[in-house]
């Protein structure tokens, strides 16, 4: 269906103003008639039509506002103040701003925030707390001069236009709110909702001047809360608290009873980071107020939502300690967790890892230290000792890092005691050498250390500047597209993006300083040599299927030959390289990803490889959709 929705929208309020409230497949079926496209494909458009006009009653009807508005009187009642500011406080008015939404009457009346720096409000003379509500509406000065708090004064919508009068005399009291509210409804309920569906049920209701809504409310005993009514007494506060939480139990993806506990741990982090003093509320009920942690994913989650609000990892770790005081066995391991992880975020690997190690000793089952261990034990090239830690995990064996050791899982060698002088000709032991160990060939093993660094950049601070890159790569996009959120993830997974936060972004250099303490000796080596490496335009001049690509750099002019059997399949000659090259033992062999460009942005990608305060980001919009 192609019809503009502009044109669709005004049809479906006509129709509405005719025929009265519809469902969406009577809607549907109106518009057909008139020509809009078939009935079916219309009811699934329907549903996304939006007008300040159009809105549903409580049955689920599609009405027009307009036309339920039209004559219908609220009342309100004057507080000196507004009478001073010749200005009501709409809240109390309901349904007669709806014609301030569709139809702006602005050099009449005004809807207005209630922000005390607004101008508008300050010429008024209305300060912070003059008038309670949300929302003011600014009418002309001079409108209540002569009036006296207490008056009422009444809005009507004639034409689409607000027209508003002093009422004299008596009010009536007001339809009945309880056959409004209906006797199933659950509480609380929207007062709009209530409002739309006694103007559509009843022509009689607010025909003329009744007592204020707030009165009336009262007066039908029930009491309102913002937007809700409910019976006299009803606890708002613990319903608000309940939704909140519900609230937040669904975004999280938690349990409901999970959710408190989540929230403690934050707001404790959150307090710490403030320099304010301990609050009793964080401790008076000890570790009964966080002992949800100690379920993993419960646990995972407070740590993201400590990430998400960005709060130090000093605070993080002081907040650890506070659980660890309670001398809570169950929560020690995700206390020691969070500790952990405050010190790999600080930079601190061995303190991380020996949290982690006593937090894996507390609960033997709990699965994000047992990654973090696994790991660690990667970086140290002990593959065994990795799967070990991932077999102890359900699921363990669906881990990203678990695939890669497997690979690497050393090959036994049954002709060696442990005692023995190793076979890589060391001189240590093999027991203190290579025992359990990836006896795999350097060449081999770089991919590994490649992937070892990469998971470095799963940390909060690297992972912002990847979403940063991300960004820029789909900068073109509006955000508000469909297609925007779709191409922002393949951003975020796309190899490329990683590579340049690690080379050109630094996150390969602070993962040499921070973890390089771990890696194996050849390893270590290897990875200070590709911190040497600059990525550069390599044109290809001749291949080898299955063995080696010849190309020449195009910045230096120097010609090499590329050891790597998976690109000498993908490239062919007179193809444009946008990598980097890194010695091998006596090979070369590409780091990383591999980005074709085309002819025609040879001479801007040299010029930008050329610049020495290379921009990250410039090496990234050449790979945009156009460009490719």
């Amino acid at each position: 269906m192609s019809t503009d929705l502009d044109a669709l929208t005004d049809a479906a309020l006509d129709v509405l103003r005719r025929h009265g409230p519809l469902t969406d497949d009577d809607l549907a079926a109106h518009l057909a008639d008139e020509g809009f496209g078939d009935a079916d494909e219309l009811g699934y458009a329907v549903v996304d039509l939006d007008h300040p006009y159009l809105d549903l009653l409580p049955d689920g009807r599609n009405v027009a506002v307009d036309t339920l508005l039209e004559g219908r009187v609220f009342t309100h009642r004057l507080s000196a103040a507004e009478i001073a500011a010749d200005a009501t406080g709409a809240d109390e008015l309901g349904l007669p701003t709806r014609a301030l939404w569709g139809n702006p009457d602005e050099d009449r009346v005004e809807y207005v925030f209630n922000d005390s720096e607004d101008e508008r409000l300050v010429e008024r003379g209305i300060g912070d707390g003059d008038i309670p509500d949300e929302d003011i509406l600014l009418l002309p000065p001079g409108t209540f001069a002569g009036w006296s708090p207490g008056d009422v004064v009444a809005f009507t919508v004639t034409d689409g236009r607000v027209q508003w009068r002093r009422v004299d005399g008596d009010l009536a009291a007001g339809p009945d709110l309880a056959a409004g509210i209906g006797a199933d409804t659950e509480f609380p309920v929207l007062l709009e909702d209530v409002l739309l569906s006694l103007v559509a049920t009843d022509p009689a209701a607010f025909a003329e001047p009744a007592v204020p809504l707030n009165e009336w409310i009262d007066a039908a005993g029930f009491d309102r809360h913002q937007d809700d009514i409910a019976p006299r007494g009803f606890d708002f506060a613990e319903y608000l608290r309940e939704q909140r939480l519900a609230v937040y139990a669904e975004e999280l993806d938690l349990d409901r009873e999970a959710v408190p506990d989540v929230l403690m741990f934050v707001g404790l982090v959150e307090s710490i980071e403030d320099g304010d003093e301990l609050d009793p509320q964080f401790v008076e009920h000890g570790a009964g107020l966080y002992r949800h942690l100690a379920d993993p994913y419960v646990a995972a989650v407070a740590l993201g939502q400590v990430i998400e609000h960005e709060l130090a990892p000093a605070a993080l770790a002081q907040a650890a300690e506070v659980l660890l005081s309670f001398g809570s066995r169950e929560l020690a391991a995700p206390a020691h967790w969070f500790a952990g992880r405050a010190a790999e975020y600080d930079g601190r690997m061995r303190d991380a890892e020996r949290h982690y190690e006593q937090s894996a000793g507390a609960d033997v089952e709990f699965v994000p230290s047992l990654i973090d261990l696994a790991h660690f034990a990667s970086d140290r090239g002990d593959a065994v000792r990795g799967l070990t830690l991932l077999d102890r995990i359900e699921g363990g064996d669906e881990e990203p890092l678990y695939e890669l050791l497997q690979f690497f899982r050393p090959v036994d060698r049954p002709d060696l005691g442990r005692n023995d002088r190793c076979w890589c000709g060391s001189g240590r032991k093999y027991k203190v050498c290579h025992l359990g160990k990836a006896d795999h060939p350097l060449t081999e093993r770089a991919a590994w250390l490649y992937q070892k660094a990469a998971m470095h950049t799963d940390l909060p601070r690297w992972s912002v500047v990847q979403f940063a890159l991300a960004e820029n790569r789909v900068a073109a996009l509006d955000e508000f597209d469909e297609e925007y959120a779709e191409a922002l993830n393949e951003a975020l997974a796309d190899p490329l993006i990683t590579d340049l936060v690690l080379f050109e972004c630094g996150a390969f250099a602070e993962f040499v300083e921070q973890r390089g303490y771990l890696l194996p000796e050849d390893e270590l080596d290897l990875a200070r040599q590709w911190l040497e490496a600059k990525r550069s335009l390599y044109e290809v001049e001749r291949v080898q299927p299955g063995v080696s690509v010849t190309a020449r750099d195009l910045v230096t002019g120097e010609t090499v030959e590329i050891s790597d059997r998976v690109a000498s399949r993908q490239v062919g000659a007179g193809e444009l390289l946008l990598t980097r090259l890194v010695s091998v033992g006596d090979a070369w062999r590409i780091v990383g990803e591999i980005q074709r460009i085309a002819e025609e942005q040879r001479a801007a990608m040299l010029e930008v490889l050329d610049d020495p305060d290379l921009d990250p980001a410039a090496l990234v919009d050449p790979f945009s959709d156009e460009a490719d």
